[in-house]
């Protein structure tokens, strides 16, 4: 199967619209290179020189890449969704680049890239082509992000395995709003999560995220629907509500979260521009939330929050 590879360049400040913009028009996996989270990890022991090229960290400029199937006609609807980003935004410099990518060459550079890493006390994620001895209070998550986006590399990802980590002790109903490659719904349900329903509106993130439950033996933990959790909240049981996708979702999910969780239940929220943090606040503490947590890496914010 071949795919449309769209690349948008920008300072910055609209990553978050455009990768919304991608999601909206039903991307197969969307990626952010950005250098300036690169160049802080430099000098850390986990840094690997190899994963980038080396003129990428020169770069002051954010990439933002998503993966359509290669029959998919949603380039009209992208131009005129990207024209209104550049009016909100005072007219950004944008460029845009439009390349072909086939499935093993996009299996080929997550195998090359990707390795296995450690988040927060316990989670350690584990891509299925790799070995890996884990130490007797490590919890492994073997992951094939496929096409999907959800790797647990990039900060927003990180920030919910962190929360789960920390927060979920054992027996709770969780819901992933945009489960993407179901990395979180996995980790909870490693560390004792008694249900999980999972759902993302991309049939290609289902599929995948399907594929990775197997691949953990957690069918008959985790339930993934294709769908919008908006509209399907109100009808489901939550202790944890997971949503990792962007600012103006999570914005708009927070009062749907606060009908379902009951008093002490948390919402753990990612994915959000550090300039619609503000927003994001004002709207849980509108909704009767606590904020316990917030988390901020380069541009990027995640927040845990409690029901009062």
């Amino acid at each position: 199967m071949k795919w449309k590879e769209i690349s948008v360049l920008t300072e910055g400040i609209c990553v978050e619209a455009i990768a919304g913009i991608f999601h909206r028009l039903g991307s197969g996996g969307v990626v952010i290179e950005d250098p300036q989270a690169a160049r802080k990890y430099i000098n850390t022991e986990t840094w690997s020189p190899q994963s980038v090229s080396p003129d990428f960290l020169d770069h002051e400029f954010i990439v933002v890449k998503a993966y359509f199937h290669d029959d998919k006609e949603i380039m009209d609807e992208f131009y005129n969704c990207l024209e209104a980003v550049k009016s909100n935004f005072d007219h950004p410099q944008l460029k845009v680049f439009i390349d072909e990518v086939k499935n093993e060459d996009w299996e080929q550079s997550w195998k090359k890239y990707y390795h296995t890493f450690k988040v927060g006390e316990k989670l350690v994620i584990k891509p299925s082509w790799e070995e890996y001895q884990p130490r007797d209070d490590e919890v492994v998550i073997e992951i094939d992000p496929g096409m999907a986006f959800g790797t647990g590399i990039h900060a927003s990802t990180r920030f919910c395995l962190r929360f789960i980590d920390q927060y979920v002790k054992g027996g709770e109903y969780i819901i992933d709003a945009g489960c993407g490659s179901g990395i979180l719904s996995i980790g909870a349900a490693k560390l004792g999560a008694r249900s999980i329903f999972a759902m993302d509106v991309d049939d290609v993130a289902v599929k995948v995220a399907r594929e990775n439950i197997a691949l953990n033996k957690l069918e008959n933990i985790i339930e993934v629907e294709e769908g919008d959790i908006i509209e399907t909240l109100a009808d489901k049981k939550a202790d944890i509500v997971l949503a990792n996708i962007t600012a103006e979702v999570v914005t708009d999910l927070i009062p749907e979260a606060a009908q379902v969780l009951p008093r002490g239940g948390y919402f753990f929220g990612s994915g959000i521009v550090d300039s619609r943090w503000p927003g994001v606040e004002k709207q849980l503490e509108k909704n009767g939330f606590i904020i316990e947590q917030v988390l901020s890496d380069v541009d990027w914010v995640g927040v845990a929050a409690r029901k009062a």
